[in-house]
Order: structure tokens, then sequence, then C-alpha cells
């Protein structure tokens, strides 16, 4: 089965999810300072799990930018 994720596309998909790993950080401290509509008592663990993705956006987005850039 050939690779369908060629070289030069590789840096488009790190930039999304970079990008989304910006929006989902912004996402957790909106959550966990309260702006959010969120009862008080699940609010650290919303943005703990929220944050959670955002850093595997950030690392999955790395691992594919530094392996379009050894391409």
């Amino acid at each position: 089965m050939p690779d369908t994720m060629t070289p030069d596309r590789q840096p488009i998909v790190a930039f999304a999810l970079m990008f989304s790993a910006i929006a989902l950080t912004a996402l957790a401290f909106l959550i966990y300072t309260g702006v959010l509509p969120i009862p008080e008592e699940t609010r650290p663990i919303a943005a703990l799990v929220v944050g959670v993705a955002a850093f595997a956006d950030l690392v999955i987005g790395i691992w594919f930018f530094r392996r379009g850039q050894s391409s």
C-alpha cells in the first residue's frame, strides 16, 4: 500500500495540528478560569482533559514537522 502522506503535505498537517493545539489550550484556559459555564467541581478535570489533548496535538504536530523536514 503506497504512503499517501507525501512529504510536501506533512508541513500542512503539522501546521493544522499546532493551530489546533493553540485553540485547545485557549479552550482549556477558558474552562479553567470559569468563562465557559461548567460546574465548579468538574472544571479542573475538564480543563486537564482538554489540556492533555492540546499537548498531544502539539507533540504529533512537531513529529509531522520533523518528519517533513527530514524527507
